[in-house]
């Protein structure tokens, strides 16, 4: 990569991990519904939803590392040019 192409991909990255997190809480969302129409807390698929939800959470914290660094590389570019 370019430096500008390295540049422009900054705020790539940042809406790609913001879209992770929003498809990572659909998600939950939907485990959420399973769990609670479940007759039971070990049928299969209330395990599922709960494995599953555990697995967003997950991936919730590997975007939201994407959107610190790509902050801190923003921020840095900031200090250069200030």
């Amino acid at each position: 990569m370019t430096d500008v192409s390295s540049i422009a991909a900054i705020p790539t990255a940042a809406r790609s991990a913001t879209g992770l997190v929003q498809k990572a809480v659909r998600a939950v969302e939907k485990d959420a519904a399973v769990v609670a129409k479940s007759q039971q807390a070990q049928s299969r698929a209330a395990l599922d939803a709960m494995m599953d939800s555990r697995r967003q959470v997950l991936y919730t914290r590997a975007a939201a590392k994407i959107i610190d660094a790509s902050d801190a590389v923003t921020k840095g570019m900031l200090d250069m040019v200030a």
